[in-house]
């Protein structure tokens, strides 16, 4: 009799699927890192004033914040060189070490920022140290997405991929909020004198705990059961697979992958970063709303954004990840201009309506960006070779987005002029997108071929069973 093939699914390696207390274990290890990282972001941005004054004394105060922007922006242009040193260290030495090298410098180098004595007591060495330590930042979290994301998407169950995938994305929005509403609450606690010359320290100092944390958990996971198995196979059966080179991030043959890779990223990281640091100021600046509404109204808008990142990677799971990311791209360049049309008003119904669908049409983007990273490059060199096209993506790009927004508003002097960066970036993106992405839903993680083009139907596969 002949026998009905099994579902398809996208199990990571046949004969091994975590169960759930595992599952959990190592879903809280990776968000911890990303909630950590994007945490930092916000607080940075929201004591940047109080950051200037300390470190860059002397000038005025719009000097003094520019110049504390500008290092801000440092960690942004370090993110390609970290994706490229963690990216080998997860390839060569498993994902847990690369997971937890880099929480450890995150979290260190974040609470030494809290500790770092000003100019008035160190002089020219405190603005120096200040730049070395956001250096080190951006090293460190140019390897915390793509390691937190192959562990969660090499350890997933069955057709659950999608939604594992986009808890990197949850995590940074649940970051985000925490770090505006903590910022928000010592605003409004603390004297404008001693949140200058103390009161900004204590949130950095925060992510230390919460590193440590997550460094406790992670070096309590085993590695994924991808990498166990090529390094299983490198030394019984395959002993010819590549190990992981700065190289093989330029390969000739991975062009495509890395403007495919780079696409995705790029618009990931402009909507990203204007929902989480950008519209607040523009409602704040441009808008002319109170700080403490246009705080809330976006911490809002956060909150919903995160509730809106797993059913976005459930749905990729159900209709593929082509198909959801380019909805979220076509949003966005239908959208993009009316969204800030609508907040421009003023009125907070309008504000809210316009960053609740800048939420639904940037969930589908964000919660897919994990899961193409890992499913699009081959399972030996998978971190090294899809480092630095994510990273120079959702690096310089993408984090001098809300300078560029900012700009436009001065230079045009239209209030809903943000729009038009933001439309014009998910057009590009939605249209190599369009062109190039395969769909990779399905595609085995363990599989060394090109993944540049569409996902083979998968051979059946033996039942899975617990670990």
């Amino acid at each position: 009799m002949t026998q009905s093939r099994p579902p398809v699914t996208d199990s990571a390696v046949p004969g091994r699927v975590a169960v759930p207390t595992e599952q959990r274990r190592v879903a809280a290890a990776c968000v911890i890192g990303n909630f950590v990282e994007y945490f930092d972001f916000a607080i940075y941005g929201f004591f940047a004033a109080a950051i200037g004054s300390t470190f860059f004394p002397g000038g005025s105060a719009s000097t003094q914040l520019l110049q504390s922007l500008a290092v801000f922006g440092v960690a942004y242009v370090m993110r390609p060189l970290g994706g490229l040193v963690f990216g080998v260290i997860g390839d060569r030495a498993g994902r847990r070490a690369s997971l937890s090298i880099s929480i450890g410098v995150m979290g260190a180098a974040t609470a030494l920022i809290g500790l770092l004595p000003g100019y008035a007591t160190i002089g020219i060495a405190a603005p120096v140290l200040l730049v070395l330590l956001r250096c080190v930042q951006g090293v460190s979290v140019g390897g915390e997405w793509g390691a937190s994301s192959a562990y969660l998407i090499e350890t997933a169950p069955p057709g659950r991929r999608g939604v594992r995938g986009s808890y990197p994305s949850m995590a940074a929005a649940l970051g985000l909020l925490a770090g505006s509403l903590l910022a928000l609450v010592f605003g409004l606690l603390l004297t404008p004198e001693a949140l200058t010359t103390w009161g900004w320290r204590v949130p950095f100092l925060i992510a230390a705990p919460l590193a440590l944390l997550g460094l406790w958990i992670r070096r309590r996971l085993e590695d994924t059961p991808v990498f166990t198995e090529i390094e299983r196979r490198r030394e019984a059966e395959q002993r010819d697979l590549p190990k992981a080179r700065f190289r093989d991030a330029v390969r000739p043959d991975q062009a495509k992958a890395l403007l495919i890779t780079f696409s995705f990223s790029w618009i990931c990281g402009v909507g990203l970063y204007y929902l989480g640091s950008y519209v607040v100021n523009f409602l704040a600046s441009t808008v002319e709303l109170p700080r403490i509404q246009a705080v809330l109204l976006t911490g809002l808008a956060l909150a919903v954004y995160a509730g809106l990142c797993p059913l976005a990677g459930r749905a990729s799971d159900r209709f593929g990840r082509r198909r959801t990311v380019l909805f979220g791209c076509v949003g966005h360049a239908v959208l993009g201009i009316p969204m800030f049309l609508l907040m421009s008003t003023g009125n907070p119904v309008a504000i809210i309506v316009a960053l609740l669908v800048f939420g639904i049409v940037q969930a589908p983007i964000n919660a897919n960006t994990s899961l193409i990273l890992i499913e699009l490059f081959p399972a030996s060199t998978r971190l090294t070779s899809g480092s630095l096209g994510f990273n120079l993506g959702v690096g310089p790009p993408s984090g001098f987005g809300p300078l560029v927004a900012a700009a436009l508003v001065v230079g045009t002097g239209l209030d809903y002029s943000p729009g038009f960066f933001l439309a014009g970036v998910a057009l590009v993106c939605g249209l190599v997108l369009f062109a190039l992405l395969p769909e990779t839903a399905g595609r085995d993680l363990l599989a060394e071929s090109d993944a540049t083009k569409d996902t083979p139907p998968p051979a059946t596969r033996p039942a899975t069973t617990a670990i």
